[in-house]
């Protein structure tokens, strides 16, 4: 506890309320040897005129506080932690003091710390109310299967002083913008089985394409970790191995036919040269797969690592594979199978790439992006994400035109895969995305190189794909590849503004996964999963959460409701793109030059929007419910006609599915929503 000299007194402590019963909590409670005890709720408020904040565990209290009988200007924060209302074996009791009128300040304080109660009644600033509940204390710093409470300091020396109790670390952490001093954890809250169901979903939330009545079973049985570990070990779902396809010599060849009866054969085009049928096979999927966690993160990469094109089938059912079969490897291995995808290739454009002639330099697009968006980003980071500033507090430049123009001369060389039954040839490979893209020395750029002002050399005559291999590592191993990778991926499943100090936490596992291991994903998706900003209590920082995008949306809808579906969206919800055959084009992933460059609207919790989002962020909530809404309302019918391209895949029947499901998510969301006040 620091020390508090007298201050102002603007408004008179709260009165004593010691002779009030605790109301009994609901639930069990994960707590060892606190048979007898009642439980109950410590609610926090917050005054922002005084700017303190407040907590109590008594009910009568708090309705006092509600009401604004006794003290105006007090509203709920939604932060509350369960406590003991009677003394037991293992339990501290609480000690509430409030600031002396007169003497001391015009604040409460709690501890759990018999020494510091002790010390504390012995200041005149200070007078002792009440045992103000029981509650587990830590046990060499460490909580067990309790949660957390985290205490702040703050005084201005202008306005009185005032300590925060909160489970939220998020919320502890970010006390910092308001001056606070953080003083860590000081005691323990038990864990009631609704806490700890909101968490398996919260879980499930961020990693699984949406939780399901059976999975939330499954996780609460094993447990979270022992869960998450189980879906890291799972085989790989796969996608339909579709064959090689030849766009014909005249496209006129292959068109989609209307004319009735609509068959699936003349759906040419859509079939064979377009991403519809692998998104279509992405939402089938997402009903049934076991490995939840691994179809989550490919996606999570594929809004990383994004294509645009080509159109075939074939090739994008393979590149979504490509992210599938790595995303739990080494980040390093993932980035390599990436660069050398020949979508990627075609893509970027650096496919046949060529060393300089007759004053025509290498393609730079990759080179540019491999560093700006795929790696480092473009200005340097502490590890926690933060920026560097030099002495003049300007940003730090990662990289400058001549590490472009050094890459792009690496990734010189490479061809399409080549055709079954052909001799490879540099030039005469065409449009073949099956495999890598394969190297040609005579076709690379032999000289020296010199990349990051020479911090990485390239002997001459290294040969395309040695060099390809070392650039590559060479921004694997980058200062700035672990904050910069971390705190995307956490935007992506947990949270779209994460505290520093979750980057800094997960970028060392990035750097090093305990056994010198550099970039291995799978520890990496642990720790994002299993910190304590994921996990735990009620997140109710302003700035914790992500808006869903529509992918999400549509299979949580798909998986919540159990419906059979084909995995074709209707007409009324294409806006959003990402519903239908849009989901893996590369418009849909974050386009981080334009969006961010634009000034973002103000949106409720803009906090929880990813700043590339957040233009869009009302448009998309207002396609999804709408389409949601339509969905539900009309209660399509098994048997309907089946044109491809025009009707509504969901297949049920609205009285006997939908509404008991209904019925249960709202119970559901009720429960999250009581955990988490979402709104």
């Amino acid at each position: 506890m620091q020390q508090i000299s007298a201050g102002r007194r603007s408004a008179r402590c709260a009165r004593d309320f010691r002779s009030l019963a605790i109301a009994a909590g609901v639930g069990g409670i994960l707590v060892a040897g606190s048979a007898g005890a009642g439980l109950g709720t410590a609610i926090e408020y917050y005054n922002p005129a005084l700017r303190h904040y407040f907590i109590t565990a008594y009910p009568e209290e708090a309705a006092a506080l509600d009401a604004g009988t006794n003290v105006k200007g007090w509203t709920r924060t939604g932060g509350q932690f369960t406590v003991f209302t009677d003394p037991a074996p293992g339990l501290s009791a609480v000690c509430r003091f409030c600031g002396t009128p007169g003497k001391g300040i015009n604040s409460h304080f709690y501890t759990a710390d018999a020494t510091e109660c002790a010390k504390v009644k012995t200041l005149p600033p200070w007078t002792f109310e009440a045992i103000a509940f029981y509650i587990p204390t830590p046990v060499g710093g460490n909580c067990g299967g309790n949660y957390p409470v985290y205490r702040s300091y703050y005084t201005d020396n202008i306005a009185d002083a005032n300590h925060r109790f909160t489970v939220d670390l998020t919320a502890h952490t970010r006390m910092t913008k308001r001056g606070d001093i953080l003083e860590g954890l000081v005691m323990c809250a038990p864990v009631t089985s609704e806490e700890l169901e909101a968490d398996v979903v919260r879980l499930l939330e961020q990693a699984s394409l949406g939780p399901t009545e059976a999975l939330v079973k499954e996780v609460a049985g094993k447990g979270v970790g022992p869960w998450i570990d189980a879906q890291l070990a799972m085989n790989v779902t796969r996608y339909t191995n579709i064959p090689h396809w030849e766009p014909p010599a005249n496209n006129d060849d292959c068109v989609d036919g209307k004319t009735p009866p609509i068959t699936p054969q003349k759906y040419c085009n859509t079939n064979n040269n377009s991403p519809a049928p692998v998104a279509w096979e992405f939402f089938r999927q997402a009903r049934t797969a076991p490995d939840q966690l691994r179809l989550r993160m490919a996606h999570v990469w594929h809004q990383i690592f994004v294509i645009g094109g080509p159109n075939q089938t074939y090739a994008n059912a393979g590149y979504q594979q490509r992210l599938r079969d790595n995303a739990f490897g080494t980040f390093e291995n993932l980035l390599l199978k990436y660069a050398l995808s020949p979508q990627l290739g075609y893509f970027q454009t650096w496919v046949k790439n060529v060393p300089e002639f007759n004053g025509i330099r290498p393609n730079e697009n990759f080179a540019r992006e491999l560093m700006q968006l795929f790696t480092i980003g473009v200005n340097e980071l502490n590890e926690d994400g933060t920026p560097k500033l030099d002495g003049k507090g300007h940003l730090i430049p990662t990289y400058g035109q001549s590490d472009i123009e050094t890459l792009a001369r690496v990734l010189t060389g490479f061809t399409y895969p080549t055709h079954p039954g052909q001799t490879p040839d540099f030039w005469g490979n065409e449009w073949y995305f099956i495999g890598d893209m394969i190297p040609f020395d005579d076709r690379h750029d032999q000289g020296a190189k010199s990349l990051f002002n020479g911090r990485v050399q390239f002997a001459a005559g290294m040969g395309a794909m040695a060099e390809v291999r070392a650039a590559i590592r060479a921004v694997v191993d980058h200062a700035n590849t672990p904050p910069f990778i971390s705190r995307q991926l956490i935007q992506k499943t947990v949270t779209s503004s994460p505290s520093p100090a979750y980057v800094a936490r997960v970028a060392a596992v990035f750097k090093n996964n305990g056994a010198g291991v550099r970039g291995d994903l799978a520890a990496v998706t642990r720790a994002i999963l299993l910190d304590p900003e994921a996990r735990g209590p009620r997140k109710i920082d302003a700035e914790y959460g992500r808006m869903r995008e529509p992918v999400l949306f549509w299979t949580a809808m798909i998986r919540a409701l159990d419906v059979t579906t084909d995995g074709v969206m209707p007409d009324f919800v294409k806006e959003n793109r990402q519903a239908d055959g849009g989901l893996h084009d590369a418009a849909i992933a974050p386009v981080h030059i334009k969006l961010a460059a634009r000034e973002p609207a103000e949106i409720g919790r803009i906090g929880c929007v990813e700043e590339q989002q957040r233009p869009l962020a009302h448009r998309r909530a207002q396609v999804q419910m709408d389409g949601s809404r339509r969905i539900l309302g009309l209660g399509f019918k098994p048997g309907l006609p089946r044109n491809t391209r025009h009707h509504l895949r969901l297949e049920f029947e609205i009285d006997k599915l939908v509404l008991p499901r209904l019925e249960y998510l709202h119970d559901r969301r009720a429960i999250v929503a009581q955990a988490e006040q979402l709104t």
